[in-house]
């Protein structure tokens, strides 16, 4: 027994004094919260990139709380991770904690929102421009002409903003007779894009369209448009399972697939990259595909619109192909695309 026992610490010795690239990478991840199906199917895919890069990835929930968000990103500094991933509450205030761990050499990836923190990695979306081609789809099938509403998540969010900005600024440049009659923030929650939709029909009875900054927003919105009888058509993002039938049928015009299963492997992929000592650009845009219908491509592409895209039943596919789009037999390369 006294032998086994100097036998399992000489060898816990030995592994404390291996290499750090001889070790097992652990990957620790602050989420926002870990309930929100969009959390868990990111949670889902992402433990599968750990599997296929061959690291170890702890997953913590913040529940909301910004202050529990900082304790569990401290507690990942003092076990010494290889890699912090942040889906940050607030942008500011995680600063200090992720100065501190990059201080103490361990790379941090702040996720879907841009953190100006000195040597910190954003893995982002190449927004604007998606979801300026979004608004050019909603302007080219109404002619030009008509009133358009715009759902929004919350401001001075990333992700939000930025999608924000570039609808507004296509409409506003391509397409200056269609009026965006209005632009309401959510917070993501699908019973105010309801109540907006609502307003907005009740207010604007020659409403067009409604383009969201995410889909459930505007499944949302098409929940009140049946009710109340209006003809809407939708501009999105996100790429979600869910929006098939309002694509198929043509009341969608552009989808953008990111998805919660792609998102999730990526940012895995990226960590576990990182913590092998790759080098990537500390700005990081997740490759994305436009979605809709041969139908609606056909008639936009007629209009003068060239764009690559993919059908529903493709969505489908690659919505779930994250090891052949991002895996570890990939070059690094593969994980951005130029912007």
């Amino acid at each position: 027994m006294r032998r086994l026992i100097e036998t399992s610490v000489l060898l816990a010795a030995l592994s404390l004094a291996l290499p750090a690239s001889a070790q097992e990478k652990v990957l620790g991840l602050a989420a926002i919260d870990l309930q929100n199906s969009f959390f868990v199917r990111m949670k889902e895919a992402g433990d599968v990139a750990a599997s296929d890069y061959g690291v170890r990835s702890t997953w913590q929930s913040a529940e909301g709380s910004l202050e529990k968000q900082v304790a569990i990103i401290e507690n990942f500094i003092n076990q010494g991770v290889s890699a912090i991933l942040i889906d940050p509450l607030d942008k500011n205030a995680v600063i200090p904690v992720i100065q501190k761990a990059t201080a103490a050499g361990i790379p941090v990836i702040t996720m879907g929102n841009k953190v100006d923190a000195g040597e910190n990695y954003s893995t982002l979306y190449p927004d604007y421009e998606n979801m300026g081609m979004v608004a050019r789809a909603v302007g080219i099938t109404l002619g030009g002409e008509g009133q358009v509403a715009l759902l929004v998540g919350s401001r001075g969010n990333f992700v939000s903003d930025t999608r924000e900005k570039g609808f507004i600024d296509t409409m506003a440049k391509e397409f200056p007779n269609i009026e965006v009659v209005g632009i309401q923030p959510t917070d993501w929650d699908a019973a105010k894009a309801t109540n907006a939709a609502q307003t907005w029909l009740t207010t604007y009875p020659e409403l067009d369209a409604i383009a969201c900054i995410s889909d459930s927003l505007c499944l949302a919105a098409d929940s009140v448009a049946n009710a109340l009888g209006s003809n809407l058509i939708y501009g999105g993002y996100d790429g979600d399972a869910e929006m098939k039938e309002l694509i198929d049928s043509g009341k969608m015009v552009m989808d953008v697939l990111t998805g919660a299963y792609r998102v999730g492997y990526w940012n895995i992929a990226v960590a576990s990259r990182l913590a092998n000592g790759e080098e990537l650009p500390k700005d990081l845009y997740m490759p994305t595909y436009f979605v809709t219908s041969d139908e609606t491509a056909e008639k936009l592409k007629a209009a003068g619109m060239s764009f690559d895209y993919i059908d529903t039943a493709r969505q489908a596919q690659e919505s779930q192909n994250y090891t052949e789009q991002l895996g570890p037999k990939l070059p690094a390369s593969a994980m951005t695309v130029a912007q």
